[in-house]
């Protein structure tokens, strides 16, 4: 069986949080998305997102046809809205079958294995530094330090992908997925990473001690961190846990407050995809 942990913070800058998540322990699918675009564009965007893909992996779609999909929804509503127009998001998004997965994303939100040999990186950014550094242009070092971190190449509402990346793999006992947005991965190193998962043992107090970590660190994005785990046998563990957690306090609520423009759009985002099969 899987288990899961998810945790989402607005960070101690940012005015609003555009993250969003999706944890779908019954159907064993999750997602990560980052919202861009401000004046709560991101915010619609990754929600858009998150929705749109959900939807359609219920009903048996590929991640990759889901991705589509998404990008898909996001425009409709930008052209219902003029206003919104630059709006888009990352998505990293994982799918399991017992312990095999599927990993698909767009732009810089990423997707790791930690195990005892150490973090494993899954993904591979859609940002201008990544992009130097395939080309042999930077190395690794020089890339992680370069402000091309911060330009994104590829996103829903803006995709120009011929095909979204996807990868399969096992995930095995004592071997956990982490999918997180550039809030975790673009603040703590690989190595502080792997510290969190060696001084902790459960879920929740791997992703507490990595929240932690990234509010020492000054948390200058939102940041969104989910756990995956699989395991054989059922220890008691409760695998509904979804935490959205306040920037003052580790008080567990539903959802964080939403706009009435992000109302509006949620509401319209449902009729669109109602008529768009």
């Amino acid at each position: 069986m899987l288990i899961s942990k998810t945790i989402c913070h607005q960070g101690l800058v940012r005015d609003q949080n555009e993250d969003s998540f999706l944890s779908n322990d019954a159907e064993n699918f999750w997602l990560v998305a980052d919202g861009v675009g401000g004046n709560a564009g991101g915010e619609i965007a990754s929600q858009i997102a998150v929705q749109a893909i959900d939807r359609k992996l219920r009903q048996g779609s590929s991640l990759a046809t889901a991705i589509e999909e998404a990008n898909q929804a996001i425009l409709s509503v930008v052209s219902q809205q003029p206003d919104l127009k630059g709006m888009a998001t990352t998505i990293v998004a994982a799918k399991f079958i017992d312990n095999q997965f599927e990993l698909a994303w767009v732009g810089d939100s990423r997707a790791y294995i930690v195990d005892l040999q150490g973090v494993h990186l899954l993904s591979s950014d859609h940002n201008v530094a990544n992009e130097l550094y395939l080309k042999g242009e930077l190395t690794k070092q020089e890339a992680q330090a370069h402000p091309g971190q911060h330009e994104l190449t590829q996103a829903l509402g803006q995709l120009s992908l011929s095909d979204i990346p996807v990868k399969a793999g096992k995930l095995s006992g004592g071997s956990i997925m982490l999918l997180c947005s550039d809030g975790l991965s673009g603040v703590l190193s690989e190595e502080l990473i792997l510290k969190a998962f060696r001084e902790e043992s459960s879920l929740e107090k791997i992703s507490n001690e990595l929240l932690q970590l990234v509010l020492k660190a000054g948390a200058p994005d939102n940041v969104t961190i989910s756990l995956i785990k699989y395991q054989e046998s059922d220890p008691g563990f409760s695998s509904a846990n979804i935490e959205h957690v306040s920037s003052k306090s580790f008080k567990t609520i539903n959802k964080a407050p939403i706009t009435w423009s992000v109302l509006f759009v949620v509401a319209l985002i449902m009729v669109l995809l109602f008529y768009v099969e």
